[in-house]
């Protein structure tokens, strides 16, 4: 790693060393050299060495970081310390903990760069300054400018410069809004059922299995492929292991205890930063793409070089690391993948002898098996949801109920793509229902033969090797386990049968280093990769949506209404405009995603509650730059095409929220940019389509760098027909070869987006998959 020593040293310097020691020249170069890596959304500089940057943020930068929260803080409470900013700063930090290490080198050296920035421009650091001034000097236009100050931070001149601010700001925020009180503050409130501790779930950790044992089959997975695999495969008496690098959580292990003024204990949602850094991979902060190819480190340090560097597409790809997998957190949708893209866009890659009536028949059999219905989310919406509900059929927009795997008593406490605390979700931890419909990992825990499972267990290598006949063969996995104790146990785990089912980017990963590790390899490991690109919009009205007066529960069911993509004349020509669904979001997340670092987020989050979403779902297709690499790496983007249907999803969304305005009760819009928009100087503010529309130019003109986007839906990487046998399941070599017991039961099977929500699709060729497994057992 660099050495930032002498920029540190740059940072404690007064205005008499500005002055007489240090030419300007030689400054400016000094602190733009700290911008190398502003947050670190970017693959460059080398493999990191073993320092620390946590260390030298608590040693060396913590007082800047607590000036920034503090200024972050004055402006949500009008002026005061509402909240502690030293102990928001510590659990910033803790989060941190569990980010990557090249985005804690970023925070590191973010930080770094802003107290060098004030220093320039003041004469002194950050945490000399006042909270207001703190907003002065990091401006992007939402701090009025006074004569002299600071120069704005604008995303168009300095987008490296601002990311560094927005990376920090976007960490507050999570942080402060994941804690009591600006909870508070905002007035968030929760349904008094999911109040109440009597409906809490607990469950208690299950024994970590032998590792020493032999077994009928090794599942690597615990999530929608591996879970039904082992639930097909347990009822058919086969002795299955389940492994999963993350950490077996009960479901009420995150959710707050909140004692009121009379003593009694009441419950409160899970805080959003232990959310993703308990349940998520990188908790939260897997990033495709960044910076780009940089020649030399001159591109950054010198001002004409460095801002001549390119905006770069940025993709958050989230994926759950905790034992259960995505359906531990997701919303438990099931979608059928339609006729149309099975026979068209998967045509000569479907599972042999699989058609599509027989494929359709196996979904509906699933759904059945998991008690699939939409009574729940017609049953449990909230006043929230209604609103996109109403701003629909104000236009004629057909809107329909999503089918959930959901028990219908459910209590709408909203799971938010976290945690569901009182066992309502299908999905992947809840208590065992006898003769009732259960998760398929639960449903294999509780089979005749159980499935053993082994949490906290990293596969680290697939052991392949020849037979006498030439053929390659899976002799056993390496895995390293984290005891109950700490301790780490090193084994390698041996079965009959292997199935991968880590999820993309793991599941390349182990294949690719298993192949090569025997001297073979698949040229099309990692290619024929898409996902299920998403955004969203915020919708405040004027008037708060909740409390209100009706009996319908807060949030409800996070997600339950789709309005399906269609086919419209716009401009003389026929355009596609995506898929929308409705979304909710606690405090923390919602924050995460919003453009203002002070007073413009400090004055939305105060509207919390009069706040309605909406996301855009937009499938990438397939072409060779999206890919995963055999590290696990992912490179995804959108084209020119794919942006042009996020923005009329954008339109979309704001014709059905200003439909559902009212001449007393208006509504303004807030866009995923990732800076924010100033029109005639002032921040832009989105009250009608003539606003809306000039606010899509503007985010064209910067193209789809310049918004927030995210996938919870990768799929493909290891698909049927180019690396995973369409019989068999069994993955192949570039010779034609087979590895005779090695499956892939993931959605990296797929070999074309299914262009909705994959859960369903997943499960059923998992059930296929699963049935070879089967025969080669019997």
């Amino acid at each position: 790693m660099d050495d930032w020593s002498s920029l540190d040293n740059l940072s404690e310097l007064g205005s008499t060393a500005l002055a007489s020691e240090i030419q300007r020249r030689h400054f400016g170069q000094a602190a733009l050299a700290a911008g190398v890596f502003p947050l670190s959304l970017f693959n460059w500089g080398g493999k990191p060495k073993q320092d620390c940057p946590m260390n030298t943020i608590r040693e060396k930068r913590f007082d800047t970081l607590v000036a920034i929260m503090a200024a972050q803080i004055d402006a949500l409470w009008c002026g005061r310390q509402g909240d502690s900013a030293c102990q928001v700063a510590k659990d910033l930090l803790r989060y941190a903990d569990h980010l990557p290490h090249r985005m804690q080198l970023g925070i590191s050296v973010a930080l770094l760069w802003l107290d060098v920035y004030s220093v320039k421009h003041t004469a002194k650091r950050l945490k000399h300054h006042t909270p207001e001034g703190v907003r002065r000097v990091l401006n992007q236009g939402e701090t009025p400018r006074r004569p002299g100050a600071p120069p704005l931070i604008v995303w168009d001149e300095d987008h490296l410069l601002h990311m560094a601010v927005s990376g920090l700001a976007m960490l507050g925020r999570l942080v402060i809004h994941s804690r009591g009180p600006g909870r508070r503050l905002i007035g968030l409130g929760w349904s008094k059922k999911c109040e109440s501790v009597s409906n809490l779930v607990s469950l208690p950790a299950p024994p970590l299995a032998d590792l020493g044992r032999h077994y009928d089959v090794v599942i690597i997975g615990s999530g929608a492929g591996g879970a039904t695999a082992a639930t097909r495969l347990t009822a058919q008496g086969r002795k299955v292991l389940i492994l999963d690098c993350g950490d077996f959580v009960s479901p009420d292990a995150l959710v707050q205890r909140v004692r009121d003024s009379d003593g009694n204990v009441r419950l409160a949602p899970p805080r959003s930063d232990e959310v993703l850094a308990r349940l998520y991979k990188d908790a939260g902060g897997q990033i495709s793409g960044g910076l780009g190819n940089v020649d030399s480190k001159m591109e950054l340090v010198l001002p004409h070089l460095r801002k001549k560097i390119p905006p770069r597409q940025t993709i958050n790809v989230c994926q759950a690391k905790v034992f259960g997998g995505g359906p531990y957190v997701n919303n438990a949708i099931h979608l059928p993948i339609s006729r149309e893209i099975y026979e068209t866009k998967w045509a000569g890659r479907q599972p042999e002898g699989l058609g599509y009536d027989q494929l359709a028949q196996l979904m509906e059999g699933i759904n059945q098996e998991l008690g699939v219905n939409t009574e729940v989310t017609e049953s449990q919406i909230s006043d929230r949801s209604m609103r996109f509900a109403e701003g629909c059929r104000a236009i004629g927009e057909e809107v329909q109920p999503l089918p959930v795997a959901m028990r219908t008593q459910c209590l709408g406490c909203g799971s938010d793509n976290s945690v569901d605390s009182f066992g309502d979700h299908i999905g992947g931890l809840h208590p065992y229902a006898p003769g009732g419909a259960n998760s398929f990992l639960v449903q294999a825990m509780h089979n005749p033969e159980p499935a053993r499972v082994s949490y906290r267990t990293e596969a680290t290598q697939i052991r392949v090797q020849a037979d006498d006949t030439g053929q390659p063969v899976v002799t056993g996995v390496d895995v390293t386990r984290v005891e109950h104790d700490g301790c780490r146990t090193r084994a390698t785990v041996t079965a009959d049968q292997y199935v991968v089912a880590a999820g993309i980017g793991p599941t390349t990963k182990l294949i690719a280093q298993g192949l090569k590790s025997a001297g073979y390899r698949n040229r099309h490991l990692g290619q024929r990769f898409t996902a299920n690109v998403g955004t969203a919009v915020y919708a405040m009205f004027d008037k708060p949506i909740w409390p209100s007066d009706s009996e319908r529960p807060e949030p409800g069911v996070t997600q339950c209404f789709l309005v399906d993509r269609r086919m419209v004349e716009r401009d003389g020509r026929i355009v596609e405009e995506p898929t929308l669904e409705n979304w909710f979001h606690f405090p923390g997340t919602v924050a995460l995603a919003l453009t203002g670092w002070f007073q413009e987020f400090a004055c939305t989050m105060r509207r919390f509650n009069h706040l309605s979403m909406a996301g855009i779902v937009v499938p990438t297709q397939v072409r060779p730059c999206n890919s995963i690499d055999a590290c696990g790496n992912i490179n995804l983007s959108l084209d020119c095409d794919e942006f042009e249907i996020l923005l009329l999803g954008i339109r979309r969304i704001a014709r059905i929220y200003f439909a559902a305005a009212t001449p007393d009760d208006g509504v303004t819009l807030h866009l995923p940019t990732k800076a924010m928009m100033l029109r005639g100087g002032r921040p832009l503010r989105i009250r009608d389509m003539n606003d809306l529309d000039w606010a899509i130019s503007e985010i064209r003109r910067r193209g789809p760098a310049f918004i927030n986007l995210l996938t919870t839906h990768g799929q493909g990487g290891a698909s049927i027909g180019d690396v995973v046998d369409p019989q068999s399941f069994l993955v192949k070599t570039d010779g034609g070869r087979q590895v005779a017991n090695l499956a892939v039961a993931d959605a990296s099977l797929f070999p074309a987006g299914c262009e909705i929500n994959p859960q369903l699709t997943l499960k059923a060729l998992a059930t296929v998959a699963a049935e070879q497994v089967i025969r080669r057992t019997a």
